[in-house]
C-alpha cells in the first residue's frame, strides 16, 4: 500500500516540479543574458561598497553579480517557496477537502501516509535541482561566464538541503495543525524572516547571530566558491530530520478534521 501511497503522490507532484525546475534554469540562462556583457561595469560600481553590502547583493560571488542574484535570491525564493506551499498543503489540504478520512481508512499507516508525502516532495525538490544545474552549467558555457562545475554541484547541494529543511517544516506543521492556511503561513514568514535575518545582520555587524538562521548554513561558508560545506549540510540535515519526526509523531496523535 506504501508503494501506491508514493507513486500517487510523485504522479501528483511530476508537473509542477518539472515546471519549477525549469522556470529557475531559464531565469538563470535570463539573468546570464542580460548581464553577460555588464559584468565589468557591475563589478566597478560594487568595487567600493562594503563587504557585507557586497555579499548580500551577490557581488562577491564566483561568476560574478549575476551568479550571485540567481543563487542569493531568485533560486532560493523559488525552491524554498515551493517547499513551503507544497509541505505545507500536502497533508492538511487533504483534511481541508474531506479526503483524509477516505485515505486513513485504508489499510495504511498514519506514518506511512506521511512518509509518502515527505518522499514525494524530496523527489521532487531533487529534481528541480537537476534541472537548475544542467540550464546553469549549459547558459554558463554558452554566455561564457565560467562558472566552476564543481561550485556549482556544492550550492545546488546546499540549495536542496536548504529547501528541504523549510519543505520538512512545512509538512511538519501541516500534520501538527491540520490547516494548510496556517502551515504554509507560518513556514512561509519563518522562511523571510530568517533570509532576511541571515542578510541584514552582517550589515550591522552581528554577523555571528545570523548563524541562528538556517539561510546561514545554505550560503554562509561560500559554496560556489569553497565547495561543498559538510557541517553546514548536517545542520541542515538535523533541522529535517527533527521536523519530520515532529510531523510523524503529531500527525500520528491528532484526531484527523476529514
Amino acid at each position: 500500500m506504501f508503494g501506491e501511497l508514493l507513486r500517487h503522490e510523485l504522479r501528483a507532484r511530476t508537473w509542477s516540479a518539472l515546471a519549477l525546475g525549469l522556470v529557475i534554469a531559464l531565469m538563470g540562462v535570463f539573468v546570464f543574458a542580460l548581464t553577460s556583457g555588464l559584468s565589468q561595469a557591475i563589478a566597478d560600481m560594487t568595487r567600493s561598497f562594503p563587504q557585507a553590502l557586497t555579499a548580500f547583493i551577490g557581488g562577491g560571488s564566483a561568476g560574478g553579480y549575476a551568479v550571485g542574484e540567481l543563487f542569493n535570491l531568485i533560486a532560493p525564493a523559488a525552491m524554498v517557496g515551493y517547499a513551503v506551499v507544497v509541505g505545507g498543503s500536502t497533508i492538511a489540504r487533504e483534511e481541508e477537502k474531506g479526503t483524509m478520512s477516505m485515505l486513513s481508512a485504508q489499510p495504511v499507516a498514519r506514518s506511512s501516509i506521511v512518509a509518502s508525502k515527505a518522499l514525494a516532495l524530496l523527489a521532487s525538490l531533487v529534481g528541480a535541482a537537476v534541472l537548475l544545474w544542467v540550464g546553469v552549467s549549459v547558459s554558463s558555457a554558452g554566455y561564457g561566464i565560467g562558472l566552476d562545475l564543481g561550485g556549482l554541484t556544492a550550492i545546488c547541494i546546499h540549495l536542496l538541503a536548504l529547501a528541504v529543511a523549510f519543505g520538512a517544516i512545512a509538512v511538519a506543521l501541516g500534520g501538527l495543525t491540520g490547516n494548510p492556511g496556517l502551515s504554509i503561513g507560518t513556514a512561509g514568514v519563518l522562511a523571510v524572516a530568517s533570509y532576511a535575518s541571515n542578510a541584514m545582520l552582517p550589515l550591522a555587524k552581528l554577523t555571528d547571530w545570523a548563524r541562528l538562521s538556517p539561510w546561514h548554513y545554505f550560503a554562509g561558508s561560500n559554496p560556489l566558491s569553497n565547495g561543498v560545506d559538510g557541517w553546514h549540510l548536517l545542520v541542515l540535515g538535523l533541522i529535517a530530520a527533527v521536523a519530520c519526526a515532529a510531523a510523524f509523531v503529531g500527525f500520528n496523535r491528532r484526531d484527523l478534521k476529514g
